[in-house]
């Protein structure tokens, strides 16, 4: 079975077994990290390209006055995927939300398997595409879109990215590791303001929330809220059969 940076790439490119192989070797030797626990600090340098295999991680800046402002909600098979070269100053910190399981590849491993094979490099370029894609959709989200339609845009996207994943989403409901003060900074707003519109998803009945798990209720309601397209995270390269082409 593909790792999950593999079926997410898959999404993007259509890969060939070679290509596969050739990711599946870089992603073979995972470490664990456990939750709250930095990857990278900010201004740090790294000669590494960071995978996340299983768990959730995130992207974020820390502010003068201490607060957090989380860029980019990292899912298993994302990447910190990030154009700088090796050991230059990082301006976003990674860090874990729940237990992870990483895979640190090097650049020159990245960079190597991109140029030998276009079906990886145009993966990794889509890739590159999906992350401006979803900034500029959070940069919509909090500056257009009120709260309740933030939180609902929010969980459809996860909901969609998560899609891409064996296993990852069971009849609509997924493992939701974020406390309140993590979707707090991720949509611009305070925990009081979460809860509240937590709520109101939970009383309308389209999701429910327990032990770290969402549970949808209602997708079709919940996208009719959000005003949510998917069409930006694919890049128009999503392939409805993944199954070998006949001989």
């Amino acid at each position: 079975m593909s790792n999950p940076f593999v079926q997410r790439l898959e999404t993007l490119s259509r890969l060939q077994d070679a290509d596969v192989q050739t990711l599946e070797e870089l992603c073979k030797s995972p470490r664990d990290i456990g939750a709250k626990q930095y990857v990278f600090r900010e201004s740090s340098g790294s000669a590494w390209f960071p995978v996340i295999i299983s768990g959730w991680a995130a992207r974020h800046q820390i502010l003068r006055n201490g607060g957090r402002q989380i860029t980019r909600l990292m899912l298993p098979g994302d990447a910190y995927y990030f154009d700088a070269p090796p050991d230059s100053a990082l301006r976003e910190e990674v860090v874990t939300l729940s237990a992870c399981r990483f895979v640190l590849i090097a650049h020159a491993g990245i960079e190597s398997a991109i140029k030998a094979s276009s079906p990886i490099g145009e993966a990794m370029r889509n890739y590159g595409r999906m992350e401006n894609s979803i900034l500029s959709s959070m940069v919509v989200s909090i500056g257009r879109r009120d709260a309740f339609e933030r939180m609902a845009y929010l969980i459809c996207e996860l909901h969609f990215r998560l899609g891409a994943i064996e296993g990852a989403i069971q009849d609509d409901a997924f493992d939701f590791p974020l406390t309140q003060d993590d979707f707090a900074d991720v949509l611009g707003l305070t925990p009081v303001h979460v809860n509240r519109k937590l709520q109101q998803l939970r009383q309308s009945g389209i999701i429910s929330l327990r032990s770290k798990r969402m549970q949808i209720h209602d997708l079709a309601q919940l996208r009719r809220i959000a005003g949510f397209g998917s069409a930006y995270l694919t890049q128009g390269r999503v392939l409805a059969d993944r199954s070998p082409a006949p001989a």
